[in-house]
This record gives C-alpha cells, structure tokens and sequence, in this order.
C-alpha cells in the first residue's frame, strides 16, 4: 500500500489535464500544472514521505528521490528502489533480491504510472478549490467510487511555480499519507539506462521473474 500511495502522488504530477470539470476555478489551476508539466524533457524531484494515524501523531518518515521520462520512472526511497522502463519494472529491495515483472499499463497495473493515468481520464475524481490564500492552491479531489480504499486527496500547487509542492490522502479510517515535494526540474536530461536495472553494478542480487 505504501508504495501504491507513492506512485500515486508521483505521478499525480503528470495526469492533472483529465479531471471531470466541477470547478472552472480548480480547473484552470490544473491546467496550468498540466501545461507545465506536459512541456517537461525529464521531470526530476526530491520528496518526503511521511505517513500519520488519526490523531495527526506521525507514524514515520523517509525521503527519497524520483524521476520520470514519459512512460518510464525511477524512484529510490531509501534503499529501495522502483524502475520501469515501460516495458518491464524491477522492484530492488536495496540488498538481496530484484523481483522483475512485466509493465502493466491496465487499470490493475499497481505500481505503473499508465494505472494511475487511465484512472484519471476515466474522470474518478469530482474537486474544488478549498482555498487561494497565500502562496499556495489547495484543491480538494474526492473519489466519485466510494470503494476506493481511500475518501480524499488534498493538493496544494504552489502559486509562484504552478506546481505541487505537497500532497495527501486520507483512507477510510482518517489515517493521512503525505509527500512533499522539493527542487522539482522539468528540464532535467535523464539517459535512459536509468530506467533499466543494471544487474552488473548489482553482484550477487538474486533475480526473480515474476
């Protein structure tokens, strides 16, 4: 689940254009991320994941960095690392052991940014602009399936950048999931040999085929 609410908020940066039109007001927001972020060569970002219970008492906290180039991704929280090339993604643990699998690009694809992306154009979410004060949007997205495992998501856009500077969900027992994102670069030049395992730089990792 964790990793699933990570991918979430990842790549909630790139599919923000598809969202059903409730609120002009939220929508041209979004808009602006979308244009910004469509026009990107390579997107690259520090993040905080933190994770707190119902009472707000923080769970724990780990940081990591992520970064996307169209269908592929490499994301390393902690030790752990995720890395698809589109094609295959590879699930490295930071030690012993590689699960490689095949790229899912269905609604069932758990980790692939393709799942999230058709979620999105399906239009599951309704939103509004909660508040423009400050520096920062916050808009609130509201799944329209009630069997989704979680109630709300909670985006704040940064005014100045027209980007997301912080994210959150909150799943059905109030509980929140929370990534803050830092030195987003939508310029970034990323070799494609990121999005593949190099097995070589990686002796003795056990190699599982899923």
């Amino acid at each position: 689940m964790k990793k699933t609410y990570l991918l979430f908020f990842l790549f909630v940066l790139i599919s923000m254009s598809s969202f059903s039109q409730t609120s002009i007001d939220a929508q041209s927001v979004l808009d602006k991320v979308a244009s910004k972020v469509k026009a990107a060569k390579g997107i690259t970002a520090s993040f905080t994941f933190s994770q707190y219970d119902k009472a707000n008492h923080l769970l724990g906290s780990s940081k990591g960095i992520v970064k996307i180039k169209g269908s592929k991704y490499y994301v390393k929280q902690d030790k752990t690392e995720i890395i698809s090339n589109g094609a295959q993604t590879w699930n490295y643990d930071g030690a012993t052991e590689v699960m490689i699998s095949k790229a899912d690009n269905t609604d069932d694809g758990e980790f692939s940014p393709q799942q999230v992306l058709s979620g999105f154009n399906k239009n599951d979410f309704t939103y509004k602009l909660v508040s423009s004060a400050g520096s920062m949007y916050e808009i609130l997205l509201t799944p329209i399936d009630k069997r989704k495992n979680f109630k709300q998501v909670v985006l704040y856009v940064n005014k100045s950048t027209n980007l997301i500077s912080k994210a959150k969900i909150i799943d059905k027992t109030d509980s929140v999931t929370q990534i803050t994102f830092s030195g987003i670069s939508l310029n970034a030049i990323i070799p494609d040999s990121q999005f593949v395992f190099d097995a070589s730089k990686h002796p003795g990792v056990e190699v599982v085929n899923q």
